[in-house]
């Protein structure tokens, strides 16, 4: 697996992993509940970083099985959508995945929150079920 780059570029995809089969509509869209990090103050992404799909989904197989979770897919988001919604993506590589980031800055209210999922949700550059 390619090693982390501290400083990301806007044109870079994050992976989020998804954890909740409820968070996919029929058509497969993704709902914007998928991205509110309430009660937690960041939103944990996968940067993609030249990784193959199979490597995207090896790394969250075992964020899913370290959270005794089911990984039912992931959508991708591209990073300049996230900052241009006054939102940061700041490099955070942990031992099981050195890609790791998070999105920070959120607000604490979690009607606010809302209202930037949607807009994430509206924008989302690929979808993947497993």
């Amino acid at each position: 697996m390619e090693s982390y780059i501290e400083s990301i570029r806007s044109d870079e995809l994050l992976a989020r992993y998804i954890f909740h089969n409820r968070y996919f509509r029929e058509d497969n869209t993704i709902r914007p509940d998928a991205f509110i990090p309430f009660p937690y103050p960041d939103l944990s992404v996968t940067r993609h970083l030249a990784l193959s799909g199979e490597q995207l989904q090896s790394i969250g197989l075992l964020i899913a099985a370290q959270q005794n979770k089911n990984l039912y897919g992931r959508v991708d988001v591209m990073t300049s959508v996230v900052t241009g919604l006054s939102l940061s993506v700041q490099s955070a590589p942990t031992q099981d995945n050195p890609n790791h980031a998070n999105i920070i800055g959120w607000s604490l209210e979690k009607s606010e929150q809302k209202i930037i999922a949607q807009q994430i949700a509206a924008s989302i550059h690929s979808t993947v079920r497993y």
